[in-house]
This record gives C-alpha cells, structure tokens and sequence, in this order.
C-alpha cells in the first residue's frame, strides 16, 4: 500500500555559514567606533585650534616701532601671513561641523546594521548598502568643499617660489587622489556587501520532487 505526499518545490537544501553576516556585523560595529570617535574629535578641534589661532600678529610679535624698513616691512609680510592662515582656520572650522554630522550619522548607520546582521538579514544588507551610500555620497562633498576651500593654508609662493603653481598642483593632486580613494574604497565594500549577501542567502532546490512515494 502507498500513499501520496506533497514536497514543496522550493525545499531548503543546506543553511548557509552565520559567520558572513556576522563577520560583517563586527566590521560594522567596529566602524561605528571608529566614525564615534571621529566624530567627537572633529566637533572638539575647532575649540583646541582656536585657542592658538584667536591671537592678533601683535600678540605674537609686537611691531618694531624703532626697528629699520627691512624689519618692518618683514614684520608686515608676517602679519598678511598669519592673517592669511586665520581666515584658512575660520573656513577650516566652519566645515568642521558638517563632517562631525557625516561621521555621526555613519556611526549611527554602522551600528545600526551591525544589530540588524546579527538578527535580519535582509534588513541589515540594505542598511549596509545606505551606509555606503552615506559614506560615498559624503566623502565627494567633502572633497569638494575642501577643492573650494584649498588642500592648504597658502595658496600664493610668490612670485620667487612660483606663485600659485604649487599650491594649484598640491590641490589638482589632493582632490584626483581623495576622490580616487573614495571611489576604490566604497567599491570594495560593494564588493564585500555582494559576497556576503551571495554567500548567506539560503540556498535552494529547483528539482520539482516526485509527489508520489511509496512507504
């Protein structure tokens, strides 16, 4: 005597290693710290810079009332300088927030997938892929406001160190190179979110079973 059973279609075959996903948990978990910090750092830098910068040229070197023309003229030169370096503080500062908001926010989204990896697979690969979206969208901003404000303090040699051409080439460079390693180092996250997504979904049986056995 035999009787009939039905198998799904679709039946499960084998589940997949957890550690994929929560391997990634712990990466993610360990750039949440890493953005916190970096976070906390950037909003208190522009307190700690402050501190040496909120000074007039006088304080730091008084004018040479009886000094010769070569001295003042030199003291003058030093004061167009650090004027010049105060105004690249104050632009530096002001875009000091906007990134410590960037680094908050990715180790809020870090955190985020680490726990919903270890619990949800689903959701905690798309949280991963926004996290990289974040990054890559926020790390092009910053390279931008960084190509406005300029890779460095001085941005004219004069005319005996060659004027602008230096610091024109330091910030050509700075920019291909940030925007380069943005670029490659989201790719290989994208890589790493596709390997791990493949390699935990669970796999499956396309063989239609037979619905009849016998006992």
């Amino acid at each position: 005597m035999s009787e009939a059973r039905i198998e799904g279609a679709y039946a499960p075959v084998s589940e997949p290693s957890p550690w994929w996903l929560r391997g990634l948990a712990i990466f993610m978990a360990l750039m949440a710290i890493f953005f916190a910090f970096n976070a906390l750092m950037t909003a208190v830098t522009p307190m700690l810079i402050s501190e040496f910068t909120d000074m007039e040229w006088e304080e730091v070197e008084a004018y040479p009332e009886d000094g010769s023309d070569e001295e003042k003229e030199e003291w003058e030169e030093g004061k167009a300088a650090w004027d010049d370096m105060q105004d690249y503080v104050d632009d530096f500062s002001e875009f000091m927030g906007p990134i410590a908001l960037h680094n908050a926010l990715l180790a809020i989204i870090g955190l985020a997938s680490a726990v919903l990896l270890w619990t949800n697979r689903e959701a905690g690969i798309k949280a991963v892929g926004a996290w990289i979206a974040v990054n890559f969208a926020g790390g092009v901003w910053m390279m931008w406001k960084m190509s406005e404000i300029g890779f460095t303090p001085v941005d004219d040699y004069g005319p005996e160190a060659g004027g602008t051409a230096i610091p024109d080439l330091v910030d050509q460079i700075s920019m291909v190179a940030g925007v380069s390693q943005i670029v490659f180092c989201n790719g290989m996250l994208i890589a790493i979110l596709i390997l791990v997504a493949s390699k935990s979904k669970p796999e499956t049986s396309y063989d239609i079973p037979s619905g009849f056995r016998d006992s």
